[in-house]
């Protein structure tokens, strides 16, 4: 059963323990979605958060993950813990969150 967080662009599947949301790196901050996300996760304002660059370095996680002159072939991902949350982004633009165990 899939139940939605706070935030309504977050799912939450209760079978697996994840969220899930997504990021579109044309229109918004791939590093800004991670702390929006976790913010509402945790049912906190996202400046209440540790800084992010403590754990990831925010240019390079838009860079890594930001706009190419071809996406073809393009496929990966990338994790990180933060705020006791294992944070694994896709690029494909589906960003897992889910409880460090």
């Amino acid at each position: 059963m899939s139940e939605h967080a706070e935030n309504g662009d977050i799912e939450y599947d209760a079978d697996t323990g994840i969220y899930r949301t997504t990021y579109d790196i044309e229109a918004e901050s791939l590093s800004v979605r991670v702390l929006e996300a976790v913010a509402a996760i945790r049912n906190v304002d996202p400046t209440d958060l540790d800084p992010l660059d403590e754990y990831v370095d925010p240019d390079a996680l838009n860079s890594i993950f930001g706009p190419t002159a071809t996406k073809a072939g393009t496929h990966g991902s990338l994790s990180f813990a933060y705020e006791g949350l294992l944070v694994i982004i896709h690029s494909d633009g589906e960003v897992e969150l889910r409880e460090e165990v």
